[in-house]
């Protein structure tokens, strides 16, 4: 089965990280979010993937074109207005023909059980077949709401502030056919502006398209800083080997330590911290549950958490949702 997968976003949640770099570009443990992302569906036996590029694209495709894995082929479009999810996804009707297609929102960990519920899925007879959960990493407003009966989807909205129930969209689809495409094309804007693959499959459902809910145990939406530390503790947790370069005796684990950083005095690093290449730790430093990208220096007597530091440029996270 074709994979469709979004990762051509400003990342607006993210900025100003993301002003250099697309979120799913984000280094966590020596390996971008999105391969993880990859690796998982490769896992579940995907390999035919067409990645939609679009806001600093030439990092994803300098990457990936050089990613070898199991002859996978990846092919790259981009969408050169950056307007929404439905019409990321039109931008990959060609690749995707007449045939049946998985869509994933490349800023998505499903962290326990993405393997079995892909298996339901795709073997699914329905039109659409989507995955959301009642436990989710992320405020409200900020995925899309579901109003379910007996494992059917009735209704699905686009980051409501105001919930219908407490059952989120996970960012996962499987469409059936390209028949999806014909609503993409007609699709009008929402109130900001943007076109909603959300609002396409409410169109699919009043045109009489069934579409099946499958329900998994969490997921986590990277697309904020709150939502990626919490992907950056599944990460390390789960996804990690025993780290190699970590020099310190009284560090916190899990963490990762990239290649040739150089620490100072009295430092502690962890829990929960993922550091780059080449980083430069001053004196009495004191790291927990962030990202640091390579190359950056960290100044003597700092205390940092729930941070994710690219060079001078830095963003926090609200303590109390950690």
């Amino acid at each position: 089965m074709k994979v469709v997968l979004l990762a051509a976003g400003i990342g607006k949640r993210l900025s100003p990280v993301t002003n250099y770099l697309p979120k799913p570009m984000i280094p966590i443990a020596g390996k971008p979010l999105l391969e993880y992302i990859l690796v998982d569906l490769i896992d579940s036996g995907f390999d035919d993937i067409c990645i939609v590029v679009g806001h600093e694209e030439n990092h994803i495709k300098k990457y990936f074109n050089g990613w070898k894995k199991n002859d996978i082929k990846i092919v790259f479009v981009t969408q050169d207005k950056y307007i929404g999810t439905a019409h990321a996804t039109l931008c990959a009707k060609n690749f995707v023909g007449n045939d049946k297609f998985l869509l994933y929102l490349s800023d998505t960990l499903i962290p326990f059980d993405l393997q079995s519920k892909l298996q339901e899925m795709k073997t699914d007879k329905n039109d659409i077949s989507i995955l959301s959960s009642q436990s989710f990493i992320n405020d409200s407003g900020s995925v899309g709401n579901i109003i379910i009966e007996n494992n059917f989807v009735k209704e699905i909205s686009e980051k409501s502030k105001n919930p219908k129930s407490n059952q989120a969209w996970a960012g996962l689809a499987i469409f059936s056919d390209a028949s999806i495409f014909k609503i993409l094309e007609n699709l009008a804007p929402s109130k900001h502006g943007e076109y909603d693959i959300t609002e396409a499959m409410n169109i699919a459902l009043k045109n009489n398209k069934i579409i099946k809910n499958y329900s998994c145990k969490k997921f986590i939406d990277c697309g904020t800083a709150e939502g990626l530390v919490d992907g950056l503790k599944f990460i390390l947790t789960n996804k990690c080997h025993p780290n190699k370069n970590n020099p310190l005796q009284n560090s916190l684990e899990p963490i990762y330590v990239g290649t040739d950083c150089l620490f100072g005095k009295n430092v502690i690093i962890g829990p929960f911290v993922s550091l780059g290449d080449n980083v430069v730790v001053g004196d009495n430093v004191k790291i927990s549950k962030s990202i640091v990208f390579s190359h950056t220096k960290i100044p003597s007597n700092s205390i940092i958490s729930g941070s994710i530091l690219l060079h001078d440029t830095s963003l926090s996270v609200d303590e109390n949702l950690l």
